[in-house]
């Protein structure tokens, strides 16, 4: 009998009704608002910039963003928190995960609203067996990906000549419902993995 020793995956999602154009220029008057100015810490990138959720339309696409979280993931999580994430010619992301330290698993999301030809794919590494399997996306204005918060991922170099932009943030349960995840996963161990022991 195959029994596989681990599952887990990502999906993408089609937005209409988002106003990309609307989230860009918000998103392009605050990029020199970072998230944090302590880069060297390592508590951002220079890359993130605040998302102004306070934007009509930018609040639409976080409504829009849990919406499809609480119907393709679970109903108990929401999103905690949001950045924007602008990569101007010849700039990467490097290597990194967006996993909360003793917390549960979550999952993190990005919304692709500004994406040139060439503007630098997103590249998942994982880690198996003393292998690693590299899975890339090209992303597409109007897309939303949903993946595990643990996995380590990277941005390619934006070599478009143009500005790309994506919103990115993270998704869990508030802690009175954890319990409640455990009883009801539905699709989140889709997401997050399944060990076989």
């Amino acid at each position: 009998m195959f029994k596989p020793l681990v599952l887990m995956g990502h999906s993408i999602h089609t937005l209409q009704g988002i106003d990309n154009d609307a989230i860009n220029e918000a998103v392009m008057k605050r990029k020199d608002l970072k998230l944090d100015d302590n880069t060297a810490a390592g508590n951002t990138f220079t890359e993130d910039s605040y998302y102004p959720v306070d934007d009509p339309a930018c609040k639409r696409l976080l409504e829009e963003v849990d919406k499809i979280i609480a119907v393709e993931v679970n109903k108990y999580f929401k999103t905690f928190n949001t950045w924007a994430h602008i990569l101007e010619p010849n700039e990467a992301t490097m290597y990194h995960s967006h996993e909360q330290p003793g917390g549960p698993p979550g999952i993190s999301w990005v919304y692709y609203s500004k994406t040139p030809k060439n503007s630098g794919n997103i590249v998942w590494v994982i880690d198996c067996l003393k292998s690693k399997a590299l899975v890339e996306h090209k992303p597409e204005v109007g897309q939303l990906v949903l993946f595990p918060d643990n996995v380590p991922h990277f941005t390619k170099k934006n070599v478009s000549g143009e500005t790309r932009i994506s919103i990115s943030g993270n998704a869990k349960p508030e802690e009175k419902d954890f319990e409640n995840v455990v009883k009801e996963p539905h699709q989140l161990f889709n997401y997050i993995g399944i060990f076989n022991s």
